[in-house]
């Protein structure tokens, strides 16, 4: 059953996956059972299923899916208005045997109001600074990176900002997150 919700933010290319995997890492290590579980994987998966397409391809950072993107992005604000909380529902249904589950994607109010209401949470933003976003290959698209599912939790008060900078020891940072989760268990 789950007992606590890391719910983890960023602009695209700022290192929310590699993040996550340093979290589960650093909480696995010290014995805590934890899985790490995207809410776009549960839109991925739907979408592909309903427009026959390749879900493992639309995983992926490649061309596939950003030809994708944008209707993918349509369709989840579609589903989302009907039910605000279905990604995320779905998201932690599939890791509901765990004690820690890391959502590594959270890109909307709604999605943080539901982890906020529903477990014991902590959220994350996670920055980097355009350079190095750039350097991980971002690019900007219009009609993506100013569109709610980029922009939607700029103004929100996390209660961590891990600064992930080329460079820069991300360790110290890890072991205060890992702490705190472990004080809250």
């Amino acid at each position: 059953m789950v007992k606590f919700v890391i719910a983890i933010s960023g602009k695209r290319k700022s290192g929310k996956d590699y993040c996550t995997k340093l979290i589960k890492e650093s909480l696995a290590s010290k014995g805590v059972s934890v899985s790490a579980v995207g809410i776009s994987h549960s839109l991925k998966e739907e979408y592909a299923k309903i427009h026959d397409l390749n879900f493992a391809e639309l995983l992926t950072d490649g061309p596939y899916k950003e030809k994708y993107r944008k209707d993918m992005i349509l369709w989840g604000e579609e589903a989302r208005n009907k039910d605000f909380a279905v990604f995320c529902r779905a998201a932690i249904k599939s890791v509901i045997d765990s004690d820690v589950v890391i959502v590594s994607d959270c890109r909307r109010l709604t999605d943080y109001a539901y982890f906020n209401s529903n477990f014991n949470s902590l959220t994350i933003r996670v920055e980097s600074s355009e350079e190095n976003r750039k350097e991980r290959g971002f690019r900007f698209v219009e009609g993506v990176d100013d569109a709610e599912s980029e922009c939607g939790l700029d103004n929100y008060k996390f209660d961590v900002v891990l600064k992930n900078l080329t460079g820069e020891e991300l360790a110290p940072q890890i072991e205060a997150i890992t702490g705190t989760v472990i004080n809250k268990l």
